[in-house]
């Protein structure tokens, strides 16, 4: 981490040297990080609808135990630039990312993790498609997870990074997904079943600024960008009356302190436009940029996985009791 602010804040300058970075982190805890149990799963019926689901280690046993108890389920959706990323990265510290993340939680907070993959652009990815994969992961949820012992009641919750977090504000806040959003929105628990509880969007780019590339337009569309971007699409569902939409769900924007200054810029804007003050917060990451955060967890350094304490207790903080 002390060496990151001499690599810049541009996502790109600084994508290779972050990781060089933290490889041999990673590598010197691989079979810790590689005990977590892991499950993959198809969710949909296109090849790239396929998730990891990492358990904790106290097992199904436990879980059936515990079974009246709601149990925390947090979803991680990667970023990429909607051209890249995986689940896995087999070329990479021996595939530790993003199985770090799932064996972090699982291991040290006891929550279930779940890391899709989605669609990109080169299996036909365009808008809204990144909010269908997410819709289809909750299908999953509900229909496969919810099914297995223990698991009964879940408080659900998203972590969005980058452009992970644009699909899943875009399932969030665009009318296409209310339904599936409404399945598991409410004030209160009524018994057993899936509630989210809430979202957080790590470094994400809320809207583009005046940015008008090849990979925007092919994705939201020309002339679309704005529009179909996450505080665009905030902002239209104030003007439909419908405010965030979200009863009973809390959202926190996670700014890494070498973030680019536009996703701080952005981030203020979105939080402005949030129709409840009480229902939206901002953190900061101490010390890391855009990419580090992923690579952070599981390397068993205080100051690096500082971050997934703090996730760990906004979740705890709406869990059911």
């Amino acid at each position: 981490m002390d060496a990151l602010p001499q690599l810049g804040r541009g996502i790109f300058e600084v994508l290779e040297p972050t990781f060089a970075a933290y490889e041999q982190l990673l590598l010197s805890r691989e079979t810790e990080i590689k005990s977590t149990r892991r499950e993959s799963h198809q969710y949909g019926p296109d090849l790239r609808q396929a998730l990891d689901i990492y358990y904790p280690h106290n097992g199904p046993a436990a879980a059936a135990a515990l079974s009246k108890i709601a149990k925390a389920v947090l979803v991680f959706c990667y970023g990429g630039g909607f051209v890249q990323g995986d689940k896995t990265r087999p070329s990479y510290a021996n595939d530790l990312v993003f199985a770090n993340i799932g064996h972090y939680f699982a291991s040290r907070h006891g929550f279930t993790v779940v890391v899709p993959d989605y669609r990109l652009m080169s299996h036909g990815a365009r808008f809204p498609s990144g909010g269908e994969d997410v819709g289809l992961v909750v299908d999953w949820i509900k229909t496969s997870l919810a099914k297995q012992e223990g698991y009964s009641s879940i408080d659900l919750f998203f972590i969005g990074n980058s452009v992970g977090g644009v699909h899943v504000s875009t399932w969030a806040l665009h009318p296409t997904f209310a339904d599936s959003v409404k399945g598991v929105t409410a004030a209160a628990r009524e018994g057993p079943g899936v509630l989210l509880r809430g979202i957080l969007l790590l470094g994400v780019p809320m809207h583009f600024g005046g940015d008008d590339n090849e990979i925007l337009r092919n994705y939201f569309g020309a002339g679309e960008i704005r529009k179909n971007s996450p505080l665009g699409l905030l902002e239209a569902a104030k003007q439909r009356g419908e405010g965030s939409n979200l009863p009973g769900v809390r959202v926190a924007l996670l700014l890494s302190e070498l973030d680019p200054e536009y996703i701080f810029d952005s981030a203020k804007e979105f939080q402005e436009a949030w129709p409840e003050a009480s229902g939206i917060e901002t953190q900061t990451l101490k010390g890391h940029n855009h990419i580090s955060p992923q690579c952070s967890l599981g390397t068993g350094v205080e100051k690096e996985e500082a971050w997934g304490i703090q996730v760990a207790e906004f979740c705890q903080g709406r869990t059911a009791r």
